[in-house]
């Protein structure tokens, strides 16, 4: 009984501690609160450029995921949606496009589809500026497409626009562009 109370007591200081050293590192009492400010920008800025340089790189990698949480429609009405099931991905040389609405019914189960087709003609640019813009055409069975994805530098936040080559159906995709391994979307299983 001592000895699971001393136990606690050992952890809370220790936490206590940790809490306090943390606290006293990012509360220095001689910094200005512009300088605070800075600091901070610059530590987000850092971890945004990091987010670009990953994206970048499965984009090069051709394993990335771009998580949907806005779509914009040809006449560009917004809809907002789950990142989690809506998604344009290249994977093992295997393009996907999922669209799901909660409260509907469609042929994936998820309130939409999924589209799959061999990607074809990928091709990536870099401006001046260090915008990427990633291009490729998908043939499947039900989807045949171009598909243009540009990244802004500066962080991970991309647009994938799909424009049909058969009609002049065209959705752009916004959100997240990650590696596929970080990815928490769901693919549904029936594709087509």
């Amino acid at each position: 009984m001592k000895t699971k109370l001393l136990i606690m007591l050992m952890g809370v200081l220790l936490g206590l501690g940790t809490i306090t050293q943390v606290y006293a590192q990012n509360s220095d009492p001689m910094m200005t609160r512009q300088e605070k400010r800075a600091m901070k920008k610059k530590q987000r800025t850092a971890a945004d450029m990091a987010q670009f340089e990953q994206a970048k790189q499965a984009l090069e990698n051709g394993d990335w995921v771009l998580e949907a949480n806005r779509l914009y429609t040809k006449w560009g009405r917004l809809i907002n949606v789950s990142d989690q099931t809506n998604f344009v991905s290249l994977e093992n040389n295997t393009a996907y496009m999922q669209l799901a609405f909660n409260g509907y019914t469609g042929p994936n189960g998820l309130g939409g589809i999924t589209l799959k087709g061999k990607p074809t003609q990928i091709k990536m640019t870099e401006d001046k500026n260090g915008n990427i813009t990633y291009q490729m055409s998908v043939i499947g069975n039900a989807l045949t497409a171009d598909i243009t994805v540009r990244l802004s530098k500066g962080n991970n936040f991309a647009d994938a626009e799909v424009s049909a080559a058969t009609t002049s159906a065209r959705l752009r995709f916004a959100g997240q562009l990650v590696p596929l391994d970080q990815s928490t979307t769901y693919r549904s299983g029936m594709d087509f």
